[in-house]
């Protein structure tokens, strides 16, 4: 079987997935947000979407089709589930550093945040954009 361009942007998606998980667990480490803690639904949505997107990859190379039509639906519900609600716990946070406490210190933990962010969102667009399309096409 060969690929199809939805392999290379489920991979792209989980990968991106991947980064965003990397970058939250940074910023809930910086000064300003450790007193945030870790959110365990962002980290359950972000790595059941990975699962989601490695499992579809894996399932589709078998060429086994009755059930996955939910995976490439359930991957971005997830992403975009995972980046809401980080997003929903950094949104005061977040403007409070850009008006009022914005330090050089600050805007540095900031960064982490705004990078996970980004890579969830832009991970989860991707993900939307993936499921038009086939894992493998027929040779």
């Amino acid at each position: 079987m060969k690929k199809s361009a939805g392999f290379p942007l489920t991979a792209l998606s989980a990968v991106l997935a991947i980064v965003g998980l990397v970058f939250y667990f940074i910023n809930c480490n910086t000064n300003y947000f450790i007193a945030d803690g870790v959110n365990p639904g962002v980290i359950g949505c972000t790595v059941a979407a990975i699962v989601v997107e490695v499992l579809l990859i894996a399932v589709a190379q078998k060429g086994q089709k009755t059930w996955m039509d939910i995976l490439p639906v359930a991957a971005p519900v997830l992403l975009m589930v995972g980046f809401v609600l980080f997003l929903v716990s950094r949104i005061n946070a977040i403007a409070a550093i850009m008006t009022f406490t914005n330090s050089a210190e600050n805007m540095a933990d900031l960064q982490s945040c705004i990078i996970s962010l980004a890579c969830l969102l832009i991970g989860c667009v991707v993900a939307v954009f993936a499921s038009f399309f086939d894992i493998t096409k027929e040779a």
